[in-house]
Order: C-alpha cells, then sequence, then structure tokens
C-alpha cells in the first residue's frame, strides 16, 4: 500500500505545473563570442545583477523572470536564429537584444513577423528602429552623439587648429557606416579634412600603407570609427610615423578598457559615452556591483561599459512595463502579453542608470552624452551633454 501512495505522489507531482511555467521569460540574445565579445562580455553580467535585484524584491506580478540565452557570436544570421527561438520555443515575452547594429538589421525583420519586442543595448547606427512597431533601443544615435563631441572639442578640446583625418575597419559594418558621414560632420563643425576618410581590413597587420598617406601633414585629431583593438593598431602605427595627433572617435570604442588597449598611445584620447559611472549614487552603485560581479567571474574589467548599463536598464524597462501591462508569463496567452506589452514600453517614463528612459516616436531612447578623455592613463570626464526631449 506504501508503495503504491509513493507512485500515485510521484506521478502527482510529476502533472504539477514546472517551476518555469511560473516564471516570465525574456530573452537575451548576445554577443559573448566573437569579434564583439570584447565589448559584449559585461552584457550577460549587467541583466543578471538586475534580473537578480527584481527576482528579490518579489519579482514582477507574483512571478520571477528567467531569462533564456543565446550567444549569437555578433553573427546576423545568428542573431535571426535568435530571435525565432524565443518567440517560438521559449515562449519569451520580450528581447534584450541583439547586440550589434548588424545583427538588429536582420533580427528586427524577424521580430515584426514574429511580432516580438527586442530592445537591444548596444546597436546605435542611425535609423534602425524607424517604421519598426517592434523594435525599440536604449542606446543613442551615433551620429548625434559624434556632433556633441564635435561641439565640445570646438570649445574645449584644446586644439591648435581644426584639421582631421578618418580611418575605419572597411569591414566592420558600424564602422564603415560611421566613415560614411564622420566627414561631413566634421566639415560641418568646422574641421578640415586632411586626407578622405581611409579604410583597412581588420585583420590588416600593416598599417603603414594607411598612415603614409598623411605624409607628413599630421592632423590635429584622428578621428576613429572602429572597436577599441583596431583603434590600438592605428595610434602605434600612427606614433611609429612621428605624428602626434589626439585620437578622437565615436561610442563605438567607448570602452572603460581602452586606457589600458591604447597604453601610452592613448594619452588625450578623446570619445563619447552615454554612461558615466560617477554621475550620482545610483550610477557608482551599479559601477560597484558590476565590477564585484564581474570579478566573481574571472573577468578583468576597469569599469562597466555603457552598454553594460543599458543591459541593465533594459531588464528594468521591461520590468516596469511588464507590471503596467499587467503580465503573467502564462503561455496560453502569450501573444497577447506581447501586444500588451509592447504598448506598455511606448509610454515608459522611468530612470535608469543612463538616465531618463523614455522611447520617442520611432522607437528610440533620448540619452545624455558624456565626453571622456583619457589623463595619465585614466578615464576623466571633459564634458556633457543632456538629452533631447522624447519626440511622441
Amino acid at each position: 500500500m506504501k508503495k503504491r501512495l509513493l507512485v500515485i505522489a510521484g506521478l502527482a507531482a510529476g502533472l504539477a505545473a514546472p517551476t518555469w511555467a511560473q516564471d516570465i521569460v525574456l530573452g537575451l540574445s548576445h554577443a559573448k563570442t566573437g569579434r564583439y565579445s570584447g565589448v559584449a562580455v559585461g552584457t550577460e553580467i549587467s541583466v543578471d545583477i538586475a534580473v537578480a535585484e527584481i527576482n528579490a524584491a518579489g519579482g514582477i506580478n507574483g512571478r520571477k523572470i528567467r531569462v533564456e540565452k543565446f550567444d549569437t557570436g555578433g553573427d546576423p544570421k545568428n542573431a535571426q536564429v535568435a530571435t525565432q527561438k524565443f518567440a517560438e520555443d521559449a515562449k519569451a515575452v520580450g528581447i534584450i537584444g541583439p547586440f550589434s547594429s548588424q545583427e538588429a538589421q536582420v533580427a528586427f525583420a524577424a521580430g515584426e513577423r514574429l511580432e516580438i519586442v527586442q530592445i537591444p543595448n548596444a546597436a546605435s547606427a542611425p535609423g534602425l528602429t524607424k517604421d519598426r512597431k517592434w523594435a525599440l533601443r536604449v542606446t543613442e544615435d551615433e551620429g548625434k552623439q559624434f556632433g556633441r563631441l564635435l561641439r565640445t572639442m570646438g570649445t574645449k578640446g584644446g586644439v591648435s587648429n581644426r584639421t582631421a583625418a578618418v580611418m575605419f575597419p572597411s569591414d566592420e559594418f558600424v564602422g564603415k557606416a560611421l566613415a560614411g558621414w564622420m566627414p561631413n560632420l566634421l566639415e560641418a563643425n568646422g574641421w578640415k579634412m586632411v586626407i578622405p576618410a581611409e579604410g583597412f581590413a581588420t585583420n590588416a597587420t600593416d598599417l603603414s600603407p594607411h598612415i603614409t598617406k598623411l605624409k607628413g601633414n599630421t592632423p590635429s585629431v584622428l578621428a576613429f570609427a572602429g572597436l577599441p583593438e583596431g583603434a590600438a593598431k592605428v595610434m602605434k602605427e600612427l606614433r611609429r610615423q612621428g605624428h602626434n595627433s589626439m585620437l578622437i572617435g565615436a561610442q563605438i570604442f567607448a570602452d572603460p578598457d581602452i586606457a589600458k588597449v591604447l597604453g601610452s598611445d592613448g594619452e588625450g584620447a578623446t570619445f563619447v559615452s552615454w554612461y558615466w559611472w560617477d554621475t550620482n549614487e545610483r550610477t557608482r552603485t551599479f559601477e560597484r556591483k558590476f565590477l564585484e560581479e564581474a570579478k566573481k567571474r574571472g573577468v578583468n574589467k576597469s569599469g562597466a561599459h555603457h552598454v553594460d548599463a543599458s543591459a541593465y536598464d533594459i531588464v528594468y524597462v521591461f520590468a516596469d512595463a511588464m507590471r503596467r501591462a499587467g503580465t503573467t508569463g502564462d503561455q496560453a496567452k502569450v501573444k497577447a502579453e506581447r501586444v500588451a506589452l509592447r504598448d506598455a514600453l511606448r509610454s515608459t517614463q522611468i530612470t535608469g542608470v543612463t538616465g531618463n528612459i523614455c522611447f520617442g516616436r520611432d522607437g528610440d531612447s533620448e540619452l545624455p552624452a558624456y565626453i571622456i578623455r583619457i589623463r595619465n592613463g585614466q578615464r576623466t570626464l571633459l564634458d556633457s551633454h543632456a538629452p533631447d526631449a522624447c519626440s511622441k
């Protein structure tokens, strides 16, 4: 009799709703490996910190958040697969990511078809969310931010004359896109280009032919559109050929580790970010938690990247909207809950570590600009620009 009762009890336990059915599922499409891994390594850390905080505080509408993760390796094809898996297999209500602009282009198209919201933490190429119904961003437009950087360079840059050159990795989507309008922005702000924008292959080991094109005509600034590792290669060759140009750049290489990556070649380097760790108590607390968790995981970082700050904020953006939308995670209602969540997200008004977050008519956030300069091997705040108002 006892054996029979044990069998019945076991069957009953097997029929009970599994733990995952009580959770609200979000997808995380991130570039943990691949070409973006150096700047994307903190995305997962930041998401995990935010989820742990929210769940410890009681979760959302009585349910816990559970994150399903997919490492795209920075490949757009994988980003599309991730969107489909989260939408169809995991029954997620929304997706954090994908990471890069090129991934977002492809994944956003899939998200429109599958009707699931995606919010990247890094993709910042201009116009990515335009005319999309299911795509939002907690990032800031690269063109707008570079323009803000140039305004600061004009007043606090400390350069004697406005001459410039632009270099970029010709096989990187964002770098190539940035190089298309960087010269125009420089010229519109009174800078003279000494050579046309110069591209090079990411894997190129000899950049001397590219730097030689300067022909002794040293520009005051060299604007770089690419990842930190590319910037380091360019600056090493620039210095080897005797040029003392100041490195400036858009958000794509605004990595807290940039001072370490550039070494002595990076003194004076100036770039723009939408996050500054020492803005207020909220940012200082996040920075401390991020560094503590990174250390536990064996990740050696100088600080949180602005894409890490956005990843953290995106979880809270979802949480706020899910509370207002009454999200339950009930898989039988997932389509209706995705629609309600999307609509709630559009009216977001919350304060995060990246600032006061809202979404304009095209689904873009309006974030501040922090102009950061490397002095004595350390990041210092040179200037800041307030965000624009959200356009509805």
